[in-house]
């Protein structure tokens, strides 16, 4: 009586440990991984595209280019 029990209880850990998912905790592990290289590469690349791409400065007033004054005019001397 005994042999059947202990035999049906083996079967049932083989069967149950088999059904179980082992490589659940190291594709976990990968994705958290290639999750934090995605998010260094943009941090990356966010940082770099303000030294790429200068925007303008928006409160910057516009003032008009300055004409040169004409140079005084000096009295021809008498000949």
């Amino acid at each position: 009586m005994k042999i059947p029990l202990v035999v049906g209880m083996m079967l049932m850990v083989l069967l149950g440990s088999g059904c179980t998912d082992r490589e659940a905790q190291a594709r976990k592990v990968r994705v958290e991984a290639e999750a934090k290289a995605r998010a260094e590469a943009a941090r990356k690349e966010m940082d770099a595209l303000p030294k790429a791409f200068k925007s303008r400065d928006y409160f910057k007033k516009n003032e008009p280019n300055k004409k040169p004054e004409p140079a005084p005019e000096s009295p021809k001397p008498a000949s």
